[in-house]
């Protein structure tokens, strides 16, 4: 079951939570999270959003190396990865609270994460194919 669940829900659940109960307040991802001192003399403002992006980012780059593995769980996972997508691009038109350049980028995630497992599995697909012997 855990190589069917597509790992980028998690990031949907976390910022539906956030956004839907507004715990963190209305601009949760706006907030501060560090504040670093740079060489150059400036000063790197990290929000919350950027950490959830960042978080996001590893997530997708797991969910990309599981793409690579052939089965029914891959199949699974992928098409479990479109409803995450639609489920996101829903909210983000839909929902007030969702329609910004965060949620944005993580939904451009969601949308990678599910081409890029459709597309892996593919050419995979064709690859084994023809070592095989059956395809052209």
């Amino acid at each position: 079951m855990y190589q069917m669940f597509p790992l980028l829900a998690i990031s949907l659940i976390v910022y539906a939570v956030l956004a839907l109960t507004g715990a963190a307040g209305p601009l949760w991802y706006e907030i501060v999270f560090i504040e670093l001192p740079m060489v150059s003399g400036e000063l790197w403002s990290v929000s919350w959003g950027d950490v959830f992006l960042l978080g996001s980012m590893g997530l997708l780059f797991v969910e990309l190396l599981r793409a690579t593995k052939t089965g029914s769980d891959s199949i699974m996972n992928h098409a479990l990865s479109v409803v995450v997508f639609v489920v996101a691009l829903l909210l983000f038109i839909i929902v007030k609270g969702f329609g910004n350049s965060i949620f944005f980028l993580f939904m451009s995630m969601t949308f990678l994460d599910f081409m890029a497992g459709f597309i892996v599995t593919t050419v995979t697909a064709r690859r084994d194919l023809a070592v095989g012997g059956g395809g052209a």
